[in-house]
């Protein structure tokens, strides 16, 4: 279990927007690709654990600073996704 949480931890650690929209589309949220980019600016290289509610919660706050609540509670939509299954 704690493999696949540092696996997926890794991949929002490092995703390109590339990454992010087909996930994006994976988990049918409605994100533009220059949300994308924003986002995978805030969380590149931030160590940011999505497991942990208070980590997360940081990083949605970020991303609502910087992109606006709507793109915050897509990205949150992923993230539950994403940790959803463990």
């Amino acid at each position: 279990m704690k493999l696949f949480e540092m696996m997926i931890n890794h991949k929002v650690n490092t995703i390109t927007p590339n990454e992010l929209l087909k996930l994006a589309r994976q988990y049918d949220v409605d994100l533009k690709p220059d949300q994308a980019r924003i986002v995978s600016k805030i969380v590149a290289g931030k160590n940011i654990n999505v497991f942990n509610k208070t980590e997360r919660l940081k990083a949605l706050e970020l991303v609502s600073a910087q992109t606006g609540l709507a793109t915050s509670k897509e990205l949150e939509t992923i993230f539950n996704q994403l940790t959803a299954n463990l």
